[in-house]
């Protein structure tokens, strides 16, 4: 039976921090996260505590990529998917396998994405369906077409195709469902990707 590793109480106390945001949230935090939750100024106390944490084989984690912590006792987080070649109407595929990849990656690691739930059919034209997923970029500005992620006026942010208006924003949805035009919007973030399980 292998013997669980002696940790000091800072140390367990940043092993039981980094498994509760990687098992709730699907990420580990950031060293300046980790500096903030334990009063740590210094970057390189964070990673003195992380160093030893690794040391003693209860974490790993990738160099040169951020939020890359993975815990040893959890399967390692796989984000891309083989990708089997173009589809066309022309001709059927067939090679399974090249090698190629999709890395997905970047939609889990870049700090100011989340994701929010798609209700009803406001956007079924650009089809965006019920319950499909949508991973929304923080930010408040956007460009004419982009769906975004909006405020007005307070009320619950909605998904809807951004569009300028002379001085106000215009807000569009799919098919019969009257814009909404507002000099109240307030942008929370973009879409860029859309994600479907059948």
């Amino acid at each position: 039976m292998k013997q669980k590793p002696i940790l000091t109480q800072r140390q367990q106390e940043i092993y039981d921090f980094l498994k509760e945001k990687i098992l709730k949230r699907g990420y580990g935090p950031t060293v300046r996260e980790i500096g903030t939750q334990f009063g740590i100024r210094s970057p390189n106390g964070v990673m003195c505590h992380l160093k030893a944490l690794e040391r003693k084989g209860l974490i790993s984690r990738e160099a040169h990529m951020s939020r890359a912590i993975q815990l040893s006792d959890q399967p390692i987080s796989r984000s891309s998917l083989p990708n089997v070649g173009r589809l066309t109407s022309a001709a059927p595929l067939d090679v399974l396998d090249r090698g190629d990849q999709i890395d997905f990656a970047p939609l889990f690691e870049n700090e100011d994405n989340f994701a929010v739930t798609a209700s009803g059919e406001t956007l079924a034209d650009l089809y965006i369906a019920d319950g499909d997923t949508v991973v929304i970029r923080r930010g408040k500005s956007a460009s004419d077409g982009d769906i975004v992620l909006a405020a007005i006026e307070g009320q619950d942010p909605i998904l809807r195709v951004y569009t300028k208006d002379g001085a106000k924003v215009k807000l569009e949805a799919s098919g019969k469902i009257k814009a909404i035009v507002s000099n109240a919007v307030t942008i929370l973030g973009k879409a860029v990707a859309v994600i479907r399980k059948y």
